[in-house]
């Protein structure tokens, strides 16, 4: 996983947290609902701001906005469930609205003050969603070794 992407996974749990900090039903409700999974994947998995400073914040902050950005113009495949939809929308209008110095406040944020658990949720069912559609080989993966796992033996050799 890129550093880009670490990072913001690790600030994501806390962004969520600033929905209760902000207006709800932004732009991202109006979003297309029936992106090609290969446009959306696309933009999902972008990792052009790989080569950002993870300290520099400012960046950062740029990079995931103008990704969100981009989320919002092709919007999401027309399989993903309402949750999905919805963590969608959540995600994208956070991340929206953060400044620098939000983005300097996560590191310190509880993100049970910031975020309810049901819209938690939701964006937890986007990403799985997107990373569901965006890296089908994985799917495959988990099924072959649950095939070897029925191959194996119950019981431990003697």
């Amino acid at each position: 996983m890129t550093t880009l992407k670490r990072r913001a996974a690790a600030i994501s749990a806390p962004l969520l947290l600033a929905v209760t900090l902000t207006a709800c039903g932004g732009g991202a409700s109006g979003a297309p609902d029936d992106a090609s999974v290969e446009d959306f994947c696309d933009v999902f998995l972008d990792d052009s701001g790989s080569d950002i400073d993870p300290e520099d914040n400012g960046a950062l902050l740029d990079a995931i906005q103008e990704q969100a950005d981009r989320l919002a113009d092709v919007g999401t495949p027309e399989d993903f469930d309402e949750e999905a939809r919805e963590g969608f929308e959540v995600f994208v209008d956070v991340v929206s609205d953060f400044d620098e110095g939000d983005i300097e406040d996560l590191d310190s944020a509880d993100p049970g003050d910031i975020v309810s658990e049901e819209d938690a949720d939701k964006v937890t069912a986007f990403f799985t969603a997107g990373g569901e559609a965006c890296t089908p080989e994985l799917d495959d993966l988990e099924d072959e070794l649950g095939d070897l796992e029925d191959q194996l033996p119950s019981e431990p050799a003697s």
